[in-house]
């Protein structure tokens, strides 16, 4: 009798400067973080190798099947120019590891957990709070010592949250109340 074994997702909320991961494994959240990509005094270059880096020690850590990656806007700038390379770059690591690789753009992704594709960043950290890991507060919750930076930084990890929960969705599984390994 073959066991039906949950999918394991990587997400990633790509970045010039910091990118979103989670691991979910069914509706469990394994890891939720961020993972500073470049500093000032980093080339392109450097920063496209740190991303090359940062996602193969997660495979190899994480043993996904699936990549998920949020699709980037184009507008036209050098930073999304790197991250438009970047973006190429994680797929290409994803199928070069035989990875299925899922892409969703932020719209699809936030009228999937809010309802409302229009919705913030902001909204949809909310409800992957109060719906789906609790303990995740701390890091949505304001607070009047927080800086600006420090709200922005965190939505990355909740982008790359409700990209896998979106990705879950696809795949057929049932969300709820995931645990925290």
């Amino acid at each position: 009798m073959e066991e039906n074994i949950p999918s394991r997702i990587l997400a990633i909320d790509p970045g010039t400067r910091h990118m979103g991961v989670a691991v979910l494994e069914g509706s469990d959240l394994i890891l939720a973080t961020v993972k500073v990509v470049k500093d000032t005094q980093m080339s392109p270059a450097q920063a496209l190798r740190k991303v090359e880096k940062i996602i193969l020690s997660l495979i190899a850590a994480y043993s996904p099947t699936i990549l998920a990656i949020e699709k980037t806007f184009f507008v036209e700038s050098k930073r999304s120019s790197l991250l438009n390379v970047m973006t190429d770059e994680i797929k290409r690591l994803g199928k070069r590891k035989k990875l299925q690789v899922y892409t969703c753009a932020p719209t699809t992704v936030r009228k999937f957990i809010c309802q409302d594709g229009r919705a913030t960043k902001m909204k949809a950290a909310a409800i992957i709070v109060n719906q789906h890991y609790p303990w995740l507060r701390r890091y949505y919750e304001k607070d009047l010592r927080k800086k600006w930076w420090e709200e922005k930084y965190w939505a990355n990890m909740f982008d790359a949250i409700a990209l896998g929960l979106t990705c879950l969705a696809k795949e057929g599984v049932k969300t709820g109340q995931g645990k925290a390994a």
